[in-house]
């Protein structure tokens, strides 16, 4: 009889309770999606391109990646740089981070208009002792991944590089 009571204790509490909680569940309002590091409008979690002029060069930055295009020379050259949390304060992001060889590279992105079609930050790309500007934007959703270079993907803009 004991053995019975002990096996049927779990069946009888499972009988207990109220309907509460799963009104109260239904009830509950969705978890808030946070964003990640803003630069004004620009969410830095998502993917940002960046591009300038004399010498065409372009870069993006995603979680996990920063690929540069170099266009200075016939063809180009694509370079991964290593991935690096940006340093976020209200104007500007700083990405302080490495070719493969080790060159020092520092990308900052600034909060100001740039260029002719107003894309919302600026660009400065350190490489050694060259420095390159330009222009930021949010990458477009469902765009083409294949390389950072993509001419239909850069918002028009005025501002050369050096």
């Amino acid at each position: 009889m004991m053995r019975f009571l002990l096996l049927a204790m779990p069946l009888l509490l499972a009988g207990c309770g109220s309907d509460e909680s799963v009104e109260n569940a239904a009830n509950a309002t969705a978890p808030v999606l946070r964003k990640g590091p803003m630069l004004g409008s620009v969410d830095l979690s998502q993917p940002v391109r960046a591009s300038g002029a004399a010498p065409f060069w372009a870069i993006e930055i995603a979680p996990g990646s920063i690929t540069y295009a170099d266009r200075a020379g016939a063809g180009g050259t694509l370079t991964d740089f290593y991935p690096v949390s940006p340093r976020v304060d209200a104007d500007r992001a700083v990405f302080p981070t490495q070719t493969p060889e080790g060159a020092p590279v520092t990308i900052t992105l600034t909060r100001a208009a740039c260029g002719e079609k107003d894309a919302p930050l600026t660009a400065e790309v350190k490489i050694g002792a060259r420095t390159l500007t330009g222009c930021a934007w949010p990458k477009p959703a469902g765009e083409n991944d294949a390389e950072p270079g993509n001419a239909s993907a850069a918002p028009e803009n005025g501002s050369a590089g050096g």
